[in-house]
């Protein structure tokens, strides 16, 4: 029960900053997809965004080479967000919120299930696993992470969100990715 009230009380603190927000943040509403793989560390990755109005999902398909023919995992995470004023710090950003209400994970392969094994954690392959008081390797719970602090930009069309390589559960940041989404 008590998880429940949670996503209804952000969306109540929300819904009171997004009325301070500047009237002219970027129309995000829609389907956006990776253009193709995209490099993170030694996965690549593809990621598949789902925006409406208040709300946000994201699958998040990791491979292990740089074809996306060895599969590793599958992470589904989402909620509520809220665009705020102009970045200070990144031309043509604005600042963002990704809390999250959901956060899953499955493993896509054996790779997948020995790679989360090596970190500590056990996944049933094809099987999709909650995090929510503990986390899995290197994706924490909600309760340990609730959402990140971001940036969001739309230029010619294409969707950028910050760069990934900091803590965006703790600090916003300081520049955008260079892989952009594409709507569907």
């Amino acid at each position: 029960m008590k998880l429940r009230l949670l996503p209804l009380l952000l969306q109540f603190c929300l819904s009171i900053a997004a009325t301070s927000a500047s009237a002219q943040t970027p129309d995000v509403v829609g389907q956006w997809r990776s253009r193709g793989l995209e490099a993170a560390g030694p996965m690549h990755v593809t990621r598949a965004f789902t925006l409406t109005d208040t709300e946000w999902t994201v699958v998040f398909h990791a491979f292990g080479d740089a074809q996306g023919m060895q599969p590793l995992f599958t992470l589904n995470v989402g909620g509520i967000y809220v665009i705020g004023a102009a970045s200070a710090k990144v031309s043509g950003a604005y600042d963002a919120v990704f809390p999250a209400n959901h956060r899953h994970i499955t493993a896509d392969s054996d790779q997948g299930v020995a790679m989360f094994a090596g970190m500590g954690c056990r996944l049933n392959k094809g099987e999709e696993t909650a995090l929510i008081q503990r986390g899995c390797g290197f994706v924490p719970g909600l309760m340990n992470a609730m959402g990140e602090y971001d940036l969001v930009a739309l230029k010619d069309g294409q969707l950028f969100f910050g760069d990934r390589s900091g803590d965006l559960t703790k600090l916003r940041p300081a520049f955008l990715t260079t892989y952009p989404l594409v709507r569907k």
